[in-house]
């Protein structure tokens, strides 16, 4: 692992390989070289074998990824590759310790990404692409014909991918079609479309920097979710964008319209990004992580056999005289419970006599009195003893599992 390691998508061609050595000769800078053989291509194994010579001839340290056709999706072969090519940059910065990812993007990327993304229907933030802090792009500002320039000057070979020829792909049609029609229009297009990029990304910027700020005020994060609460920020024109880049900024994969439909629909709304799901719950909004609803039934003949089910629950035996309320934790009283012991999710139709009360109480109009969020109602489990509820876990126990005076002995049950 190297203090400094840093590492460069390498492609082979003209503009990676004119990044390679322009991180050498100017910048003092020897990345590790990332190549992704897909296996898309007849000649892709050639490729592969041309970037090992690049490497040994110009002491680059190179690494392979080789792809075969049973990796291949059947659609969106360009997104997977993209997404397949990331994650393993990401997978070898984190094994080399590297900061720093290069891309070999230039200014003319930009202006493709610009115009794919307008015909997507992009946002503000979205627009401009290429906006990841994590990557550093020394070309973003550099046209393909300063890049070809400088190879040209230092007499450089690269490989030509002759995919990036084909009319198959959208990038290569706005490419190929639509850059010579404005170059028809207007000549300068490109100058115009570079100031508006620049601003795109200010105004970007400016955007994350409010967003943020209305975050630290507002959001909270507390047991492993975000909470913020209702306001007349609800009331503005813009609260479908604000609310939908602060759910974004924790997970990527939440829908624009389906942030809107919580924003505007009733209690207990909620929608599922990657990981993360958003909630609306009374007087709240709550980003929370995915958490399938355990359906599972455990029955224990031991306090010890907890250890193998995820309940997250440790119980333990005292003297009653050992008892302090004050502990954290609950007692209960040994007497009152009797093996095999239940636990499961509570289910409509479930009742108790909570502590403290004579009657029976719907374990639903329990948790409802508890003003609980629904994300966290239907994960309450419930135990049960003799057939009956003894203890709406993390909650309260039945008034049947008290300690009293006559007891012996008693049960402390932690939550982990």
């Amino acid at each position: 692992m190297s203090k400094n390691a840093t590492i460069l998508g390498f492609s082979g061609g003209v503009d990676s390989v004119v990044l390679a050595l322009y991180l050498v000769e100017v910048r003092g800078i020897r990345p590790h070289l990332l190549h992704v053989n897909y296996g898309l291509r007849p000649e892709s194994n050639e490729d592969e074998q041309w970037c090992r010579w690049f490497a040994e001839e110009h002491r680059f340290k190179l690494r392979v990824l080789r792809l075969s056709k049973e990796d291949h999706p059947k659609k969106n072969i360009q997104n997977w590759a993209r997404k397949v090519r990331y994650q393993w940059f990401a997978d070898v910065a984190e094994e080399l310790g590297a900061k720093t990812l290069y891309t070999a993007h230039h200014l003319d990327d930009r202006y493709e990404t610009f115009f794919m993304n307008a015909l997507r229907g992009s946002g503000l933030q979205a627009l401009p692409g290429m906006t990841n802090s994590a990557i550093e792009r020394p070309f973003k500002n550099w046209t393909k014909s300063e890049i070809l320039q400088w190879a040209e000057q230092r007499e450089i070979n690269w490989r030509e991918d002759a995919s990036n020829a084909t009319l198959k792909y959208t990038r290569n049609k706005v490419r190929h079609q639509l850059l010579p029609v404005l170059d028809q229009v207007d000549h300068r297009w490109r100058g115009g479309l570079r100031k508006t990029l620049n601003n795109l990304e200010q105004d970007g910027a400016l955007l994350r920097a409010l967003v943020g700020e209305f975050k630290k005020k507002h959001l909270v994060f507390e047991h492993g979710e975000f909470t913020f609460a209702f306001g007349d920020w609800m009331e503005r024109n813009y609260a479908l964008n604000l609310l939908y880049h602060v759910v974004r900024d924790v997970d990527q994969g939440f829908s624009f319209e389906e942030v809107g439909h919580v924003l505007v629909g009733d209690s207990s709304q909620r929608t599922q990004g990657k990981q993360w799901e958003l909630i609306k719950d009374r007087k709240h909004f709550y980003i929370s992580p995915i958490r399938a609803i355990d359906k599972e039934v455990y029955i224990v003949n031991s306090w010890a056999e907890l250890v193998q089910f995820p309940i997250g629950l440790e119980v333990s035996e005292h003297p009653a005289s050992a008892v302090n309320f004050n502990e954290p934790g609950q007692w209960m009283s040994a007497a009152a419970i009797s093996f095999p012991v239940q636990f499961r999710k509570w289910k409509p139709g479930d009742a108790f006599i909570p502590l403290g009360m004579r009657g029976m109480k719907k374990v639903a109009d329990f948790l409802n009195d508890l003003r609980l969020p629904i994300h966290h109602k239907e994960h309450v489990v419930v135990m049960i003893s003799g057939g009956e509820i003894l203890w709406v876990v993390g909650h309260r126990i039945a008034d049947k599992a008290r300690v009293v005076e006559s007891d012996s002995k008693a049960y402390l049950a932690l939550l982990k």
